[in-house]
C-alpha cells in the first residue's frame, strides 16, 4: 500500500485565492510548508504536490478540476521555457487523469512547437470537435495553418476564433499578416487600422469592454505605411505605438522611417537608444551608418568594428574616413585625370575659398571649429526641412579644396553643411551636389545616368527629395534661368537642370540667380575640358 504523506490546509485569503484560482484551503505537503514564504506567490511545483497528495486521499471533482488546472499551468511555464520532454510528461498526466478537450489542445501546442504540425492540426481539430466555441483552439489552429502556407484556411479559422470572442483581437491581427504575405497591403492596412480603432475607441471603454494594449498593430500597420513610401503616415502611427510600449521592433522601424524624412538626428538618438538594449548587428550596423552620416567618423568606426563579420562592406568603407586605410591605395581615382584641369579653372567663389582655406588642415581636410570661430556662426547640428543657399559658397569651397581626393570631399561637405545649414533636406542636397560633382570629374556627362547613379543613396537621406531630382529624367530642363535660387532645394535641382541642359557662355550669363550662374559656368568649365 503506497504511503500517504502528510498534509496540511493552508488557509488562504479569499481575495488571494479567487485571484489566483486556489482553494480557499490549500492542501500543502508538511515538507513543502516552510517554502510557502508568501501567499501571493505560492510555488507552482508546492501546489502541484499538494493537490497530488490530497487527490489520492479523496478523488472528488472538486480536487480533480483544481490539480487539472495547475497541471496546465505547469505545462505552460515548461512550454515557454521550451523544456519540451518535461511538458510531454505533465500532459500525460493531465491526461491520465481526464483527457477532454484542453487535453488536445495543449498536445497541439507541444506539437506545434516541435514542427509537428500535422498531427498539431488534429489535435485541434480534435479539441473544436469536443468544445465548438473554442475561440483559442480556432486561433492556435490558424497559427499551424499558416505555418503550413495554407493561408485560406488559417483566414477561415482566425476569422471563426474572432467570431466565437469580439473581444479577442489576435485572430484580427493573423489576418491581417496573411494579407500581408500575400502583398495585398490595402487589405492588411483595413484589418490593421480597424484593431486600432477598436483600442481607441471610447464608446467601447464606456461599455465595459477594457483590450489588452497591442502595440504589434501599431508596428503592423507602420511597416504597411513604410512598403507603401508613406512615411509621413508611418512616423505618426509608429509613435503612437510607442506611447504605448517602448518595443524594439517599433523603435528599429521608427528610426528607418525618419531616415527616410530626413530627421537624422531623431533616427539616431532612437538607434543609440536601442543599441544599449539590443546590441543586435543590424541595430548597431544602422547606428554606424547614421554616424558616418551626421560626421561621426571615429563614432561610426567603433561601432562597425563591431559587427565587421556580419557588414564587412561597411567596416571597410569606414576605415577610410578614420585613416585606417587610404582611397588611393585600394581604388583607381578615376578624377585623378581632372587635378590639372581643376588648378586652371578659377574657383567662383574666392572670399569663401579664403576661409576654407584658412580653416583646413595639410590634406585639405576643414577643422570645423577654425572654420566656426572664422565665420562666427553657432553650429546649426539639427534636422532641417529647408536652408537658404547662403553657405552653399563654402560647402563648395570645401569639396574644392579636397582637389580630388573623394573621402576628404564628402567629409568636408558633410561637415559644413551639418554646421551651417544642419541635417535633413540639405545634408540630402549637398550629397546630390557631391556626387554630381565627382561623377564630372571623373569624365561622366550623362545627367541621366547621374541622377540614377546617385537616387538610391539620395533616398536614404531624404526620400521626397530624392522623387524631385529622379523626376528630372522626364521633366523639361529649360526653366531655370529665372527661378529665384535662394532655397537650397530649388538650387539643387536647377543645377542639375542647367548642367543636363548645357546652355551656352551667352545663355549662362542670362541665368538670374547669381550662385547658380556662377556654380553652373564653374561645374560645365570642368566639363568642357574633361
Amino acid at each position: 500500500m503506497e504511503k500517504i504523506k502528510a498534509i496540511v490546509y493552508l488557509p488562504i485569503k479569499p481575495e488571494v485565492a479567487k485571484r489566483l484560482n486556489l482553494p480557499v484551503k490549500l492542501p500543502i505537503l508538511a515538507e513543502d510548508l516552510l517554502l510557502v514564504t508568501d501567499q501571493n506567490n505560492i510555488p507552482i511545483d508546492v501546489i502541484l504536490r499538494g493537490l497530488a497528495e490530497q487527490y489520492k486521499v479523496e478523488k472528488s471533482e472538486y480536487w480533480k478540476s483544481y490539480l487539472l488546472y495547475f497541471l496546465y499551468e505547469k505545462f505552460k511555464i515548461l512550454i515557454n521555457e521550451t523544456q519540451f520532454v518535461e511538458a510531454e510528461q505533465i500532459l500525460k498526466r493531465a491526461k491520465e487523469l481526464q483527457e477532454d478537450y484542453r487535453y488536445h489542445f495543449y498536445n497541439a501546442i507541444l506539437q506545434a512547437k516541435l514542427a509537428n504540425y500535422d498531427l498539431a492540426e488534429i489535435e485541434l481539430k480534435q479539441s473544436l470537435a469536443l468544445n465548438p466555441n473554442f475561440s483559442l483552439a480556432y486561433y492556435e489552429l490558424g497559427n499551424v495553418l499558416f505555418a503550413k502556407k495554407d493561408y485560406d484556411e488559417a483566414m477561415e479559422a482566425y476569422t471563426k476564433a474572432y467570431q466565437s470572442d469580439p473581444n479577442f483581437l489576435l485572430p484580427l491581427l493573423k489576418i491581417g499578416d496573411i494579407y500581408m504575405e500575400l502583398g495585398q497591403l490595402s487589405d492588411a492596412e483595413v484589418i490593421y487600422r480597424s484593431i486600432i480603432q477598436k483600442l481607441e475607441t471610447r464608446e467601447l471603454s464606456a461599455e465595459g469592454i477594457r483590450f489588452e494594449p497591442m502595440p504589434e498593430a501599431y508596428l503592423r500597420l507602420g511597416v504597411v505605411y513604410n512598403l507603401r513610401q508613406q512615411y509621413e503616415r508611418a512616423e505618426e502611427i509608429f509613435k503612437k505605438g510607442l506611447a504605448i510600449s517602448k518595443k524594439p521592433e517599433i523603435m528599429y522601424n521608427l528610426a528607418y522611417t525618419l531616415t527616410k524624412l530626413g530627421k537624422h538626428f531623431e533616427a539616431y538618438n532612437i538607434l543609440l537608444e536601442l543599441a544599449k538594449q539590443y546590441e543586435t548587428p543590424e541595430v548597431l550596423n544602422e547606428l554606424g551608418i547614421l554616424q558616418r552620416r551626421l560626421g561621426l567618423y571615429e563614432e561610426a568606426y567603433e561601432t562597425f568594428e563591431r559587427v565587421q563579420e556580419d557588414f564587412p562592406e561597411n567596416f571597410e568603407r569606414i576605415q577610410f574616413f578614420v585613416g585606417k586605410k587610404h582611397y588611393n591605395d585600394e581604388f583607381e581615382n578615376e578624377m585623378k585625370k581632372s587635378e590639372e584641369i581643376l588648378e586652371k579653372i578659377q574657383f567662383p567663389f574666392e572670399e569663401a575659398l579664403e576661409t576654407i582655406i584658412q580653416s583646413t588642415d595639410d590634406n585639405g581636410e576643414i577643422i570645423i571649429e577654425e572654420f566656426i570661430k572664422l565665420l562666427n556662426i553657432e553650429p546649426v547640428l539639427k534636422d532641417v526641412n529647408n536652408a537658404s543657399t547662403d553657405y552653399f559658397p563654402y560647402i563648395l569651397a570645401g569639396i574644392y579644396i579636397a582637389g580630388t581626393e573623394p573621402i576628404i570631399m564628402e567629409k568636408n561637405a558633410t561637415k559644413i553643411t551639418l554646421t551651417t545649414m544642419g541635417a535633413g533636406l540639405p545634408l540630402a542636397c549637398s550629397t546630390a551636389i557631391l556626387r554630381l560633382y565627382q561623377h564630372i570629374l571623373s569624365g561622366d556627362k550623362n545627367v541621366d545616368h547621374i541622377i540614377e547613379d546617385i537616387h538610391n543613396e539620395i533616398e536614404e537621406i531624404h526620400f521626397l527629395f530624392s522623387t524631385k531630382l529622379i523626376s528630372l529624367l522626364e521633366s523639361p530642363l529649360d526653366d531655370f534661368f529665372d527661378t529665384d535660387g535662394s532655397d537650397y532645394e530649388t538650387f539643387t535641382v536647377n543645377l542639375f537642370k542647367a548642367i543636363g541642359y548645357q546652355p551656352s557662355k551667352d545663355e549662362i550669363l542670362q541665368i538670374k540667380d547669381e550662385i547658380l550662374r556662377k556654380t553652373a559656368s564653374f561645374i560645365l568649365e570642368i566639363m568642357a575640358n574633361t
